[in-house]
């Protein structure tokens, strides 16, 4: 028996190695072996947090938690496989002095058949950080120039800082936190959710890949008012001492002022109007200076447009010492009014304020008002019912009544009060 195993023992060797040979190569034929690549796999880097709880960040040097990974195995089972189905991890717990992670590949499809996994880089390289954090104000500002006629008023944020952790080398050359709201040629109210960007004290963006933020927007609501620009009017009142007046003139810090608010309401704002007691001269013989707040006269809805102006004005109202003239009017030029049906009545003769004929009297006031009166269109007149009134009297009867006359003088021009005629009343 042994005899015939050993018969032609070479030829039988021989055979047995072509006939797996045969085999090999009627499967590789039917399945072959196959190598595909999978290009940006990205590592996933595994107890990340154990880094935190000891004080420390780290930052992925050189791009290399991004992988390519090329696998080889059956082509029955290649083809099945995706990109979705590679995952590549480093384990945190795996740190080692030299600051790298080593990186394991797997497929979630077809694993155990897979020959082979390579890859283009067999660590993740690390640098590790002291961990920092910091809260910074948020500095909101506004680019760009609303539309004609308009400005900025105020503005509401609903958050007003953020919190930034991160390597210390970064998060220390933080020096501000900006939200900048694009205004451009706006002309109602702009709203928005706004990205709030690092810079460093030059300026520079700090780049925020290696930051976390707790807040990445903040929502601003800018409030665009329309403008316009007024005149003020200042209202000095009261009387001045006897023989002094106010000349209505104002020497003011400001002739008129930019105010702003509602299109709809500032559009019918044609001045604005200072008056009260702060502007009263009762008693007075020199000009009075005041210093008012605008803020205070201001309409509702209506505030000062103008920026770094507080609003306070220095305004003089001027007061000068009056002269007189003399006027003189034909008493038969002296109209009569009120007076009775079936009545006459004429000026009596000599007095202190008729001579010749004439009412002569005094008028006072500053020189240029008294420069105003027209002696000619001027029309001095007495008037019976108002002396009736004054006098509680039912009714003119004949005789001697002693009256002042009225005179339709200008603003700022006044008679001598002490001007009477006698008037004598009797039948026409």
């Amino acid at each position: 028996m042994k005899e015939k195993l050993i018969h032609n023992l070479d030829l039988k060797i021989l055979a047995l190695v072509f006939a797996v040979i045969l085999w090999l190569i009627v499967v590789n034929i039917d399945d072959p072996v196959k190598t595909v690549q999978f290009s940006g796999i990205t590592v996933n880097i595994l107890h990340a947090s154990e880094l935190e709880k000891q004080g420390l960040c780290y930052e992925v040097l050189d791009g290399t938690d991004v992988i390519d990974v090329t696998v080889t195995g059956r082509r029955s089972v290649i083809e099945e496989i995706s990109e979705e189905n590679i995952s590549a991890t480093a384990d945190m717990k795996d740190l080692t002095s030299m600051n790298t992670l080593s990186i394991k590949v797997t497929s979630s499809k077809s694993g155990n058949e897979i020959d082979n996994f390579k890859l283009s880089s067999e660590n993740v390289k690390l640098n590790i950080e002291q961990l920092q954090k910091i809260t910074k104000r948020i500095v909101v500002e506004t680019e760009g120039t609303p539309a004609d006629d308009y400005v900025l008023g105020s503005r509401t944020v609903d958050l007003n800082q953020v919190e930034v952790s991160g390597p210390e080398s970064v998060v220390s050359s933080i020096e501000t936190a900006k939200a900048v709201l694009n205004v451009e040629n706006a002309s109602s109210s702009v709203s928005a959710s706004v990205p709030i960007r690092l810079y460093d004290e030059n300026g520079e963006a700090v780049e925020s890949s290696r930051l976390n933020i707790n807040i990445s927007n903040v929502n601003i609501n800018q409030e665009v008012l329309y403008c316009k620009t007024v005149p003020l009017k200042f209202e000095f009142n009261g009387t001045p001492e006897e023989g002094y007046a106010l000349t209505g003139d104002v020497i003011a810090s400001h002739e008129s002022v930019s105010i702003c608010g509602r299109k709809s309401f500032i559009e019918n704002i044609s001045q604005i109007a200072i008056r009260g007691e702060a502007l009263n001269v009762d008693g007075m013989r020199s000009n009075l200076t005041v210093t008012v707040n605008l803020n205070d006269y201001l309409p509702t809805g209506a505030e000062l447009a103008e920026k770094g102006f507080d609003g306070r004005v220095v305004a003089t109202g001027l007061i000068r010492k009056e002269t007189y003239t003399i006027l003189t009017k034909d008493v038969s030029q002296i109209r009569m009014f009120g007076l009775p049906g079936g009545k006459t009545a004429e000026i009596l003769g000599e007095g202190d304020y008729v001579q010749d004929g004439q009412l002569v009297v005094k008028l006072y006031g500053l020189s240029e008002r008294l420069g105003e009166v027209d002696e000619d269109t001027l029309v001095v007149s007495l008037d019976f019912d108002a002396y009736k009134q004054q006098h509680n009297l039912t009714e003119i009867t004949n005789g001697v009544y002693t009256m002042m006359p009225k005179m339709n003088l200008p603003d700022g021009v006044r008679m001598d009060e002490g001007c009477r005629v006698l008037v004598r009343v009797s039948e026409e």
